[in-house]
């Protein structure tokens, strides 16, 4: 069986070379992409039926958590396109077809969340809009986009749904000028006045809660919302793991400009250390917890409990504060070199504080989630 984890072992090192490209031109280096798809990872989450390796979503996120130790942006890119890849899943057998015939590894850029529209017309939809962050824009002949249905000029209603088109029907916004992972490439997404065909898409309702009618794969009947949030988790880990190893490595050798003692000696220091540690170790166990319930929730018909889902929301909020945490207690106790561009503290400091702030992960939202769950309040399903 693949080997999610080690096989992204073997090209950790060689991503590492790709950083500073990535970094310079905001797009994910070409060849980071090629290791990718070198290494069999594109294919963790597609379908078996098209030669992908449809394993649970654990496998993927401790994928992305080991990429992230060779490029931040490479993993996020991965994970982003690879949970395109499990919505598409979902889609009528001929879209498919067409998707991954020729490539189960194919990137799938986009943006899920309802930014446009799309109306009914005959044999399809017409889709206009714009779809900000979409990550790994550059990359892949296939886009995911969300809609929210309109009334036509006919006066017939649209369900909202997720689409998959071909990319060449596209207009790619180069708005990619930001704080941090700048590497990532997430542009904004145009369409104007677009034709697809009714195989390119899915009702987003039913592909959300994960009960689109003739899906029988597990996996692809799991909640996308909840799965999304879990998937993001692998990324941000990751990187608060190989921040917390730079920290350590550098801390190891520096002094205290004005007494010259070693800074490992400092027992504030040592706190710093130990407590980033201790959140780090509890954001992956809330990860883990997340992968239990997923599974838990393959072995049952959908739609997933609503509880069960609001807890795996709250459990990839809660993961990704105490990364945050974790990552700015290190930053802070970097010293003043990590003040500049080219320090290694300065560009985690960044990646980290950009990526946590994904809507999926939003805190006060999904801790009004959680205790509204916790104290017996109803939830609807648009909620979770």
């Amino acid at each position: 069986m693949f080997n999610a984890a080690e096989n992204a072992g073997t090209i950790v090192e060689a991503l590492k070379q790709t950083e500073a490209e990535s970094e310079a031109t905001r797009v994910l280096s070409a060849k980071a992409v090629t290791l990718l798809h070198q290494s069999g990872v594109t294919r963790i989450i597609s379908p078996a039926a098209y030669g992908g390796y449809q394993l649970p979503v654990r496998a993927l996120v401790e994928a992305e958590r080991v990429i992230a130790h060779g490029s931040t942006a490479a993993s996020w890119v991965l994970m982003v396109c690879a949970a395109h890849t499990f919505i598409a899943g979902r889609l009528p057998r001929r879209g498919q077809d067409e998707i991954f015939g020729t490539d189960p590894g194919m990137l799938i850029p986009g943006v899920p969340s309802p930014r446009g529209t799309c109306q009914r017309t005959k044999g399809g939809y017409v889709l206009n809009g714009r779809w900000p962050y979409a990550s790994g824009a550059d990359h892949g002949d296939w886009v995911l986009i969300g809609c929210r249905g309109v009334r036509n000029e006919a006066g017939e209603s649209c369900p909202s749904l997720i689409v998959v088109m071909p990319k060449a029907d596209v207009v790619i916004d180069d708005t990619w000028f930001t704080l941090g992972m700048r590497g990532t490439g997430s542009k904004d997404l145009v369409l104007d006045n677009v034709s697809i065909p009714e195989h390119y898409a899915v009702t987003m309702g039913e592909a959300q809660l994960g009960t689109v009618p003739g899906v029988d794969i597990p996996l692809y009947r799991l909640p996308i919302r909840p799965s999304l949030a879990t998937m993001l988790l692998g990324t941000i880990v990751g990187m608060a793991e190989r921040g917390l190893q730079i920290f350590i490595e550098q801390t190891r050798t520096r002094r205290d400009v004005y007494t010259g003692s070693m800074k490992v000696d400092s027992p504030g220091m040592q706190r710093r250390v130990a407590e980033a540690s201790a959140e780090i170790a509890c954001a992956w166990a809330l990860t883990q917890q997340n992968c239990d319930l997923l599974e838990q929730a393959m072995r049952h018909d959908p739609p997933m409990p609503i509880a069960a889902r609001a807890q795996v929301r709250w459990n990839a909020a809660y993961a990704t504060h105490l990364c945050r945490q974790a990552s700015n207690r290190l930053f802070e106790g970097a010293g003043a070199g990590a003040a500049h561009d080219s320090h290694a503290m300065q560009v985690f400091f960044r990646d980290m504080n950009t990526a946590t702030h994904h809507a999926m992960l939003d805190f006060d939202a999904n801790v009004e989630l959680q205790g509204k769950s916790l104290l017996g309040i109803e939830l609807n399903d648009a909620m979770v």
